[in-house]
């Protein structure tokens, strides 16, 4: 946690965790960057602290969090799988989107990319 903010009970920290995945569900024009950095900051989560939990480099989420980052499919799976999300690719001739990231509860967030 990081300590410019009060600590959380475990009650406010999983209200605040589904707060940013509703967010996420609500946004879904938003890009890879502006996810990874959405999620570390509303958490409260220094880059230290999102790498234990990530498994990836701070260095690594340092970049994703760029817009010019072009991260590869197993960080930004890690990423997503960490915080209860999913990473899809679907053909274009199936979908509109070429992108979607799916919750474990099923509901969809679709990304458009073009």
């Amino acid at each position: 946690m990081d300590k410019r903010y009060k600590p959380m009970t475990a009650i406010e920290q999983m209200n605040k965790r589904l707060q940013v995945l509703e967010n996420i569900n609500n946004n879904p024009e938003w890009k890879i960057y502006q996810i990874a950095s959405y999620i570390r900051k509303e958490l409260h989560l220094t880059l230290n602290e999102m790498s234990k939990i990530t498994k990836i480099a701070p260095q690594t989420l340092q970049k994703m969090e760029q817009p010019d980052s072009n991260p590869t499919l197993d960080s930004i799976n890690k990423l997503l799988n960490a915080f209860g999300l999913k990473f899809i690719i679907k053909s274009k001739n199936m979908s509109v989107a070429r992108f979607t990231i799916a919750t474990l509860d099923k509901q969809t967030i679709k990304l458009y990319n073009y």
